[in-house]
């Protein structure tokens, strides 16, 4: 039969039936994309809620993805090719299902390693902020009481108390302290308070 006689004798409803299912078909496979690639981003949220970037797990996206895999399962596949890639993305999100509900049910139970590992991490945070700050208290008050001490020594050699200020008095320390440790290297100073000629200084010397 020629290729002439074919087309004369194909019926106008058998090539609009062929045409509806091509059509079919393509919005199946449009649907396989779609599904593919909230699937992907599923997984990449996961990974982000599991580390903290993300404060509630993606559950809409996730009821979203079942929704799409149930009405996928009841279309009518034709194409053995389609229906199989229908049923490697079943089987990836049921893997990767499977995985986020251990790392949920480890997380509960603080076993996830990550978890373990952050927890730590938070906690020697807190302590070295905690040393940081004690040791920050400790400076201060020593601050407090060579301050003290000088302003006393000023006011008995006769000098004007007054118009002295704590914060100056502490900031001209701190840079002579890092003078010092720039150009000599020292790393612990001592300092005492010392009249000269009248007039009250502090001393620094290396403990």
């Amino acid at each position: 039969m020629t290729e002439s006689k074919r087309k004369k004798e194909e019926s106008p409803s058998a090539r609009t039936s062929g045409e509806e299912a091509q059509r079919s078909r393509k919005a199946l496979e449009l649907e396989l994309d779609r599904l593919e690639a909230k699937i992907e981003d599923l997984k990449i949220l996961y990974e982000q809620y599991f580390v903290d970037i993300l404060p509630q797990p993606p559950d809409k996206l996730r009821a979203e993805v079942v929704r799409a895999i149930k009405r996928l399962l009841k279309a009518p596949f034709r194409n053995s090719a389609t229906r199989f890639r229908l049923r490697m993305l079943v089987q990836r999100y049921q893997s990767y299902s499977t995985y986020w509900e251990r790392v949920n049910k480890q997380r509960d139970e603080g076993k996830y390693f990550r978890d373990v590992f952050k927890a730590e991490m938070r906690e020697k945070i807190e302590q070295d902020l905690a040393a940081q700050a004690n040791k920050k208290g400790s400076a201060e008050k020593a601050f407090r009481e060579l301050y003290s001490s000088y302003e006393s020594a000023v006011r008995k050699t006769g000098g004007q108390a007054a118009t002295l200020n704590y914060d100056a008095f502490k900031k001209s320390l701190m840079k002579k302290a890092k003078d010092l440790k720039e150009k000599h290297g020292v790393q612990k100073l001592h300092y005492k308070i010392v009249v000269k000629g009248g007039k009250v200084v502090v001393k620094a010397s290396a403990k």
